[in-house]
């Protein structure tokens, strides 16, 4: 981060002071535990906690200032120094405030990426093309909320010449503002599916709230949608920007012959717009071809070359409990993506688990996906219908076990194949002799099922 006078912190955030705060800061943080001096502490409050309880800890380990809403001035004692408050209305909305003054700092384009399944991949797919040329910021992990996204902005300096952001949301007006807050250049919608559905209601909401990405495009910037998904491609006569639509059987760049090599990646040809050409990417799943896709759409679009973009996925790697190949204690492989869930992405981790494991005994040990509403019931029998077809063992856990089990019923008579458990704890203790003689076991879950306690049983980390 370059340095920002408190000045100009105030006059970002529509904040007010007791005194006269002079000075810079180096930095901005939301964690007074990581507080490193001369950084911004901004206080935000969660369902089981309240930084503003520790505006006097960061304070004392080096802040150079901190905000504060005016409500909970009660909040501040005796033993503050009041003359490095700055108070605000909403911190939350203080921090997006001055994310986009900081980003106004910077005239360099940005591309954001959303989507319901793949966005986080895509964002490294383009982030890695874009490095061959560019010196890119992006988000790390999945800073892609009205926190996340505020932190990395803060990390841009000089150097950059490009950024490329994620974009997640529960709810309709999320994206738009952090769009609002970005300015993007290029906006890649992945896909359109059901996650989060228990809360937009429809994938016609789902669609409306991720397209809020397209909103602060110009005439003449770019739009990078999924012509697979009705919901974008109805729409394609009422975008503003230019557009790139990419998919399997139409759009401007078409995905064809894929091939999967299991943990060695895809290979796949592409049609259309930029020619005939053929792709490696060192990802498994034959559904990565798609991400790979937009990818090199953003990539052409912004004059690279084909050999460019090769270059930027023969450096890709898995992200951390994404689609990571690991080795159990007896050696079989597990394929951890234990990050989240949902119904597309569960689908196409079965895909994964089928490719890789071809004459092979397969085991895949599924935990709830969360956020679905009134689909959840259904989503996870379609879930356990699919999963019928593509491994041989399933290990169903959690509130909607039963639901998945009786999918896989549905497919399958042999029940010594299905185990079924309520929590995570109980599966742990019997997962080793249930895949004793598998060769290869998938195991994903939404992310507050913490189904990485099986991954690290069968890793022999845990006992």
């Amino acid at each position: 981060m370059i340095p920002l006078k408190i000045e100009e912190v105030i006059k970002a955030t529509s904040g007010f002071t007791d005194g006269v705060i002079e000075g810079v800061i180096k930095g901005v943080s939301t964690d007074s535990r990581n507080i490193k001096g001369g950084e911004l502490f901004v206080p935000l409050a969660g369902e089981n906690f309240d930084g503003h309880d520790f505006i006097k800890h960061a304070l004392e380990k080096g802040a150079a200032a901190a905000l504060c809403e005016m409500r909970k001035k009660g909040k501040l004692g005796p033993c503050n120094d009041r003359s490095l408050i700055i108070f605000v209305d909403n911190t939350q909305k203080a921090l997006l405030m001055l994310a986009g003054y900081y980003r106004n700092l910077f005239n360099i384009p940005f591309v954001a990426v959303t989507g319901s399944v793949g966005k986080t991949t895509t964002k490294n797919m383009i982030a890695e093309v874009l490095k061959t040329r560019f010196e890119v910021l992006k988000t790390e992990g999945n800073f892609n909320n009205e926190i996340g996204l505020p932190l990395t902005l803060f990390c841009l300096d000089k150097r950059h010449q490009i950024g490329v952001v994620e974009m997640g949301m529960s709810g309709l007006g999320e994206i738009r503002r952090l769009s609002a807050v970005v300015k993007p250049n290029v906006s890649v919608i992945t896909n359109i599916g059901v996650a989060h559905i228990e809360k937009l209601g429809s994938k016609q909401n789902i669609a409306r709230a991720k397209m809020e990405i397209l909103e602060p495009l110009k005439r003449d910037d770019l739009a990078v949608l999924n012509a697979d998904s009705p919901e974008l491609w109805e729409k394609r006569d009422d975008i503003v920007p230019r557009t790139v639509y990419f998919g399997l059987e139409r759009g401007d760049v078409r995905v064809g012959n894929i091939e999967s090599f299991g943990n060695n990646g895809i290979k796949f040809h592409i049609y259309g717009k930029y020619g005939d050409m053929r792709f490696e990417v060192p990802l498994p799943g034959s559904h990565n071809a798609k991400n790979a896709a937009a990818a090199l759409a953003v990539g052409f679009e912004l004059g690279l070359s084909e050999k460019q973009i090769q270059e930027g996925f023969s450096n890709l790697k898995a992200a951390k409990m994404r689609m990571e190949f690991k080795k159990s204690k007896t050696g079989a492989v597990i394929i951890d993506d234990t990050y989240n869930a949902n119904p597309d992405s569960m689908k196409a981790a079965l895909d994964i688990l089928a490719e890789s494991g071809r004459g092979k005994k397969k085991a895949a040990v599924l935990g709830d996906m969360r956020e679905l509403g009134d689909y959840s019931k259904t989503a996870h029998r379609e879930v356990g219908r699919y999963a019928a077809d593509k491994t041989d063992i399933l290990v169903a856990i959690g509130e909607f076990s039963g639901d998945m089990a009786e999918g896989f019923c549905e497919k399958r008579s042999d029940t010594n194949s299905l185990f079924k458990y309520n929590a995570t704890s109980s599966a742990a203790k019997d997962i080793k002799k249930i895949v004793e003689d598998c060769d290869i076991i998938l195991i994903k879950a939404s992310r507050v099922m913490k189904l990485e306690e099986i991954t690290m049983v069968l890793m022999g980390v845990l006992d």
